[in-house]
């Protein structure tokens, strides 16, 4: 047991990358997708409507962990895109994460995830590489890596051949594709571990074993419901899975949700069996959601659309929450570091966060804390939206919008959804409602020129902080993660 004196709860984070809220059986999906997971959320709190403020991992998990949008954090690109200039602002904005906050308050801190470069600070330990004996190396290597790196081999190539076929000017070339396939043959080997929910869970409970006596943060980045979808066959709907690629894939997405979860019920078990679970606070979301061949865009995370924007974000704590509740109101990721500071009864003022306590919400003192969710896209289309209760905007700054993967402009340069008796966002009515569009615009410019001015407040306040060693050291990492990332699909 955790010793009584603590009194405040461990925290585990999981972030389950490219996770779709609709896709779990709390949020509306189907009922056997997410059994351990609904669990969680049926005695816990459950925020109906989480938003991201970015689609993409770099700047959104960023947000996570700061409370702070990218413009206000640094970090505005994402993968190989990601600059010297971003880094630098981040240094120079000196955005402290909650890992570094926690461990200043006492927390031994532990990450399971191979993202580095700034999500290491703060972090006693982050990786994903452990110590095994003579034989387990060997059955590893002989057994289980080659079948997890044929597996997503395989699950690349049928990417490749769908991608060939749909987004025929942007893959101009074999040759470019089979570049890519290259790519993650080489780096699969190193990655398949630690993308492997089973792989991660099982570090996880061994981090767990060795700290179950002290005040931990665990940090879980599951990747597994990101391309190529990690999913054993045993978790996919086999008579869908037959039906051809693209419904083959898709049946992958649903199944590595349910592997996932399946693997989050065993970390609950190991909570369980050490007595802690009512001493930790589980905190379940994802970095952004999905498309899966919603308008048109396959298996990939660009437009600011309700599949990729909507994720989910759940709190399970017996002690802090013992009525279980769901939320109706707005929320973004922002919002989470402020929450978790003010239920540990950390001061938060030196955080400069952009978020909001989810507290009030939680008690039940208000139904609302924000009148609109705020995001943007930069990685393959560069548009900027937001949206109230009932209508969503989206805009491209350049007044172009042109998705380099598509080779075509989504829906306008201009958008706008009534996502009341339009929820799945088919029918832009921007140009019978211009005088909401205006209105729409001028709330999210006002949106934009506060975060420039916070910008400019926070670099002429805090100046340059952080030592130049870090930034060479985040720079140096930098490069090694753009190879990774290439396995993953992102070519550019």
């Amino acid at each position: 047991m955790k010793n009584e004196k603590q009194d405040h709860p461990n925290i585990i984070l999981i972030v389950i990358d490219a996770l779709r809220a609709r896709n779990l059986g709390c949020y509306g999906g189907e009922t056997t997708a997410s059994p351990n997971i609904d669990e969680l959320a049926n005695n816990g709190i459950q925020f109906e409507n989480c938003y991201a403020c970015w689609n993409t991992t770099d700047q959104s998990l960023t947000s996570i962990f700061s409370g702070r949008y990218p413009r206000t954090h640094g970090i505005v690109h994402h993968g190989d895109k990601v600059t010297l200039e971003d880094m630098m602002a981040f240094r120079k904005l000196d955005a402290k994460l909650l890992a570094e906050k926690l461990r200043e308050n006492g927390f031994k801190t532990l990450a399971v995830d191979w993202m580095g470069r700034w999500f290491k600070r703060g972090f006693d330990f982050y990786g994903y590489k452990r110590d095994k004996n003579i034989w387990q190396k060997f059955l590893y290597i002989v057994f289980t890596l080659p079948y997890v790196h044929l597996r997503y081999m395989a699950a690349n190539i049928s990417l490749l051949r769908i991608y060939s076929k749909i987004r025929k000017t942007s893959v101009p070339s074999v040759w470019k594709g089979l570049k890519s396939v290259w790519n993650t043959f080489r780096f699969t080997f190193e990655l398949a571990r630690v993308q492997d929910a089973d792989y991660v869970t099982k570090f996880a409970q061994r981090l767990i074993d060795d700290t179950k006596d002290d005040h931990f943060f665990l940090f879980l980045h599951y990747w597994d419901t990101h391309t190529p979808y990690n999913c054993p066959k045993k978790y996919m709907d086999r008579d869908k899975s037959r039906r051809g690629s693209i419904d083959t894939i898709a049946s992958k997405y649903k199944g590595a949700v349910n592997y996932v979860d399946k693997c989050i019920g065993d970390l609950i078990t190991t909570l369980k069996n050490h007595q802690i679970l009512e001493d930790t606070l589980i905190i379940i979301t994802s970095d952004h959601g999905e498309s899966l061949t919603e308008r048109e865009m396959f298996f990939d995370h660009h437009g600011l659309y309700e599949v990729t924007t909507h994720v989910p974000l759940i709190f399970f704590n017996p002690k802090l929450f013992s009525q279980p509740k769901k939320i109706q109101g707005l929320i973004q990721h922002v919002d989470l570091v402020p929450t978790v500071c003010d239920y540990l009864g950390m001061n938060d003022k030196d955080l400069g966060s952009d978020g909001i306590s989810l507290r009030p919400l939680i008690s039940g003192t208000r139904e609302e804390i924000r009148d609109f969710a705020f995001f943007e896209e930069s990685y393959v289309q560069r548009k900027i939206g937001w949206r109230n209760k009932r209508h969503k905007y989206i805009y491209a700054p350049d007044g172009i919008g042109l998705c380099k993967y598509c080779q075509k402009v989504h829906a306008g340069v201009e958008e706008l959804y009534d996502l009341e008796k339009d929820p799945e966002e088919t029918h832009n009515v921007v140009s019978e409602n211009k005088i909401m569009a205006t209105q729409m615009r001028a709330v999210l410019d006002g949106m934009i020129q506060k975060l420039k001015t916070k910008r400019k407040q926070l670099i002429g306040k805090k100046g340059l902080t952080r030592t130049d060693l870090e930034g060479l050291q985040d720079i140096a990492d930098q490069k090694k993660i753009k190879k990774k990332l290439r396995s993953l699909g992102y070519m550019d």
